[in-house]
């Protein structure tokens, strides 16, 4: 029988099985974690064991702790030659700095310096944060390569090495950055991947970068359908933004996030809420870091419930709690589509997604189908017709110019 005790010493216990010592615990306890997740129970020990590791996770399963405190554990204490020994490549700035928030909470009591590099900000504070001497090192892989190229970053030390959403940064066009990275690391090296599938291309990046790894695939990388709701609303693109500011107020005081495809029509759909008294914001790849770190701690505050965002700017995000996931733009992949909705029905709580289906895209519900594992429910929402003559110059909404 699999009993479950909530008592803060059993916890602590699941953990201290796992390999991890006694400061690393103390971590773990101020941090009010509950009991390791799936992702930690069947990783942490191998990494503590030396293995190479390839495994399946999606953001929100703990996959950073997963991979942070055996690295923590590993490592011990700071370096006093300021060596870099840890290197954790993500796809996005915004991935970099969450990251490394979870370093300096995991590793509070071994007082080890993490450093997030990523482009999109000055070079500056980073290259001090270098000079006083990183541990581990967190970073996007074009940053990184310019600061070692320049003889700034030095990885000649690096032991353990993250590929944090593989998946992301081969999308991306990451790869030959990443491979040029991979270039100034020893020979020598325990190496880890994480992604949110593994298809053909991660086994074949496994292949090229890992050593006989043990293969992880945590059942959380599918959505469980008793905890969000999934909609799909058959419209075509004229009808798009009226639905969106019907169910937006359908919503009530819930926080939604809102899927696009491209920047400019992130910033459309929000400048379109805005203009119905909707408390909307958006951020995506045009928005300067600092912007987008105000924009996300006013959301985070409740100070706007709706954020209209593109997928590389949500990517990685540490988004609180969210009620309700939009997919304005269906996105390409049926992985994608399990990433965005994901953001919803989080521990334990329910969650709704709505998802806007062209005639054209309609055989990409079945990829998403067999991806979650169930029939989506088909709204009855009547699509909206375009008007029969189109103004010159392009589509467009009411009097504004339509962006696609």
């Amino acid at each position: 029988m699999n009993i479950r005790c909530l008592n803060k010493d059993f916890i602590l216990n699941k953990f201290e099985e796992l390999g991890l010592s006694k400061p690393t615990l103390a971590s773990l306890a101020e941090l009010g974690y509950t009991e390791p997740t799936e992702i930690q129970e069947q990783t942490i020990a191998l990494i503590l064991a030396g293995q190479d590791v390839l495994a399946s996770a999606q953001t929100g399963s703990g996959k950073t702790a997963a991979y942070a405190l055996p690295i923590i554990e590993k490592i011990g204490q700071p370096s006093r030659a300021k060596r870099t020994r840890a290197l954790v490549l993500v796809p996005t700035r915004e991935l970099a700095l969450q990251v490394k928030g979870q370093f300096d909470l995991l590793g509070k009591h071994s007082q080890l310096r993490c450093i997030a590099l990523y482009g999109g900000t000055g070079y500056g504070p980073q290259i001090k944060g270098l000079h006083r001497g990183a541990d581990i090192i967190v970073a996007t892989p074009g940053r990184l390569l310019d600061l070692v190229q320049q003889n700034i970053a030095n990885l000649s030390s690096v032991e353990f090495v993250v590929f944090d959403e593989a998946d992301r940064m081969m999308d991306m066009g990451f790869m030959p950055q990443v491979r040029n990275v991979v270039n100034h690391l020893k020979a020598v090296r325990q190496t880890l991947m994480f992604s949110a599938t593994i298809d053909q291309r991660i086994a074949r990046l496994g292949e090229e970068y890992l050593k006989s790894p043990a293969v992880i695939r945590a059942k959380e990388q599918r959505i469980d359908p008793a905890a969000i709701d999934q909609h799909i609303h058959h419209i075509n693109e004229f009808g798009k933004d009226e639905l969106l500011l019907n169910l937006v107020k359908d919503f009530g005081t819930g926080s939604v996030i809102v899927f696009t495809k491209t920047r400019r029509k992130a910033t459309w759909v929000a400048e379109r809420l805005r203009a119905s008294n909707v408390l909307a914001e958006e951020i995506h790849g045009d928005i300067s870091q600092n912007q987008r770190e105000r924009t996300m701690h006013r959301y985070r505050n409740g100070q706007f419930t709706v954020l209209v965002a593109t997928d590389i700017a949500a990517r990685g995000l540490d988004i609180p709690s969210i009620s309700h996931v939009v997919n304005y733009d269906l996105p390409q992949t049926a992985s994608d589509y399990v990433h965005r909705i994901g953001r919803t029905g989080r521990a334990g709580k329910s969650g709704i997604a709505h998802t806007f289906v062209s005639e054209d895209q309609r055989y990409l519900v079945r990829d998403i189908e067999r991806l979650v594992g169930r029939k989506l429910d088909l709204s009855t929402t009547a699509a909206v017709r375009p008007p029969s003559k189109r103004p010159s110059g392009g589509k467009r909404f009411g009097n504004r110019r339509r962006v696609v």
